[in-house]
């Protein structure tokens, strides 16, 4: 496990730092201001996984609990860079400062709570880290929310492709990947779906590195951005999160079917 967690984590760190360095030389002409900042955000993002990996490698190996806690912390701001890139690239306003809340929120309750871990075959058992994968799936729920909410405004077949392909490659290749692992993994191998899966899907992440080229290579050639600015009102704003609470609610009433969910896990 520790050695996968490091190989992991130096494969998304030295990917994102490549990938910046050189699509930001390549598009650095490009009439297309908005994917030099889209491609910054980005990459903060993969950086924030990469590095959540590198604090699960350094947990195994020190033991230490703050050093768990801060890795946590860190994963969770993947969502705020992946909300400002969908923002960015749809040139909409979708309040990613909500993220932020979100965020802090889950920050508080990981310092302040008792926290449990245990090493699995190549992956860390987030054993009481509840709050924590709300507080993701709420956040990446709502991102898709936003994502669709744009295709489902573009006219243009080319780019409405590239955004599910935006999606694909940016995350959800590794989730499709991690779930049916997970769930295979559940009937043969014991996997915890609750409590193994957050670590293996961030594992799993590893894979998006091989994909990012085509979505930058789309984003450049075929993508038509908006040119009206967009923004998502109060309204809207909430009914989109209610509906990742409905979707998460749904998730989270499956899990007692898996054996996983308890008030320990939530409030430890």
């Amino acid at each position: 496990s520790k050695e996968v967690q490091l190989i992991t984590a130096l494969i998304v760190i030295f990917f994102s730092i490549f990938y910046y360095l050189y699509y930001s030389y390549k598009y650095k002409n490009s009439e297309k201001k908005w994917i030099k900042p889209f491609l910054r955000v980005s990459v903060m993002g993969a950086l924030c996984l990469g590095l959540h990996q590198f604090f699960e490698f350094l947990t195994l190996v020190t033991n230490n609990l703050l050093v768990y806690k801060i890795g946590l912390i860190i994963s969770i701001c993947t969502m705020y860079f992946l909300l400002r890139s969908l923002e960015i690239l749809t040139n909409r306003k979708i309040h990613s400062w909500i993220a932020l809340i979100i965020i802090a929120l889950v920050s508080i309750h990981i310092i302040i709570s008792p926290m449990e871990f245990t090493e699995k075959s190549f992956y860390i058992s987030h054993d009481t880290a509840f709050l924590w994968a709300i507080g993701y799936l709420i956040l990446f729920f709502y991102w898709h929310i936003g994502a669709f909410k744009a295709y489902s405004e573009i006219k243009d077949d080319k780019s409405r492709k590239t955004l599910i392909w935006y999606l694909l490659a940016v995350t959800d290749i590794s989730f499709i990947l991690s779930v049916l692992y997970v769930f295979i993994g559940y009937i043969f191998f014991s996997v915890n779906v609750c409590t193994d899966g957050p670590s293996i899907w961030c594992t799993f992440s590893v894979l998006q590195a091989f994909f990012i080229p085509y979505i930058m290579y789309r984003l450049d050639k075929v993508f038509k951005r908006s040119e009206k600015k967009k923004m998502f009102t109060v309204k809207q704003t909430i009914m989109y999160l209610i509906i990742a609470l409905i979707i998460l609610a749904a998730v989270v009433a499956i899990f007692p079917l898996f054996d996983c969910l308890s008030w320990k896990f939530i409030f430890p």
